[in-house]
């Protein structure tokens, strides 16, 4: 009896100890989104994971935006869903919002190796879904939807002037 209560007990241990399967690991998803101290054609990885209310560094190009990195300390408040912008493979903006259409959204970016945070108007996740302005400080985002789960991202500066970039919008 002893026996079998030892060999039972053993498949029991095993079968919690396994974690369900999945189609991408947390190093692929780091991989994929770049991890901190990763380079990237001869210019070091920026390694901010918090994103902060503010203007680009100084010298910054805003029209320069970077592969978002490690986003582990990213804020973007309550939300029912989020969707992200991608070039080619590389996530360049994230944006989530909550369910409530009176509430704001929120976004992230990465400019001269700084994550910044903006905000988007009232609207819920579904005003994030299909496409809408996220404002920062000295600079804006806009997401134009150009089909299923593809964008058009515009980038203005303070002085007005623009940048257009296409890819992928795909949201959850």
């Amino acid at each position: 009896m002893n026996r079998i209560l030892t060999v039972a007990t053993a498949l029991l241990v095993a079968g919690c100890s396994q974690e369900p399967a999945s189609s991408e690991t947390a190093g692929d998803f780091a991989d994929r989104v770049g991890a901190p101290g990763a380079v990237a054609e001869g210019v070091p990885a920026p390694v901010e994971t918090t994103a902060v209310k503010a203007a680009p560094p100084a010298n910054a190009d805003v029209f320069q935006l970077e592969k978002l990195g490690n986003i582990g300390g990213v804020d973007l408040g309550p939300r029912a869903g989020g969707c992200t912008f991608s070039v080619e493979g590389q996530e360049m903006l994230i944006a989530a919002a909550p369910a409530d259409r009176a509430l704001p959204g929120k976004a992230t970016v990465r400019i001269g190796g700084q994550l910044l945070l903006l905000d988007a108007p009232p609207g819920g996740i579904e005003q994030v879904r299909s496409g809408t302005t996220f404002t920062g400080e000295g600079f804006s985002a806009l997401v134009t939807r150009t089909g299923p789960d593809r964008a058009s991202l515009t980038v203005a500066d303070a002085a007005g002037t623009q940048k257009a970039f296409a890819g992928n919008w795909v949201c959850s």
